[in-house]
């Protein structure tokens, strides 16, 4: 029997203790955040699935905010910027999803997720 993955804050703390660089890490966390909201949307009977991959992510991007909101952060401000517009995006989205339980809504964070993801990695 599969494995289900393990939420992307497991996921970010597992590979953040490992060998790997923090941009792998980090690029790892939103490829498993998106993982997880695919898989369950295509379990539109088990809402609690999906409520709970919409809060996981959630959990992710609160800590993507938290870190560019650091005082020190390096990014440059523009990144900084984006990174806090695209996360209140994820917001207002992810109460959206969860609001409606349309695995349609969740679209838009998959593919957010999967664009950092590779923008990480490459």
């Amino acid at each position: 029997m599969a494995r289900l993955p393990i939420s992307p804050y497991q996921a970010y703390d597992a590979v953040q203790r490992s060998a790997q660089p923090k941009r792998q890490a980090e690029a790892m966390a939103f490829a498993r955040a998106a993982t997880m909201l695919e898989i369950a949307c295509r379990s539109p009977l088990a809402r609690r699935r999906f409520d709970a991959a919409l809060r996981r992510n959630q959990v992710l991007w609160t800590m993507v905010q938290a870190e560019v909101a650091t005082p020190g952060n390096r990014l440059p401000a523009p990144i900084r910027d984006n990174l806090l517009q695209l996360a209140a995006f994820v917001d207002r989205q992810t109460v959206a999803a969860l609001a409606s339980g349309d695995p349609r809504d969740a679209d838009a964070l998959i593919a957010v997720n999967r664009d950092i993801a590779r923008g990480l990695l490459g």
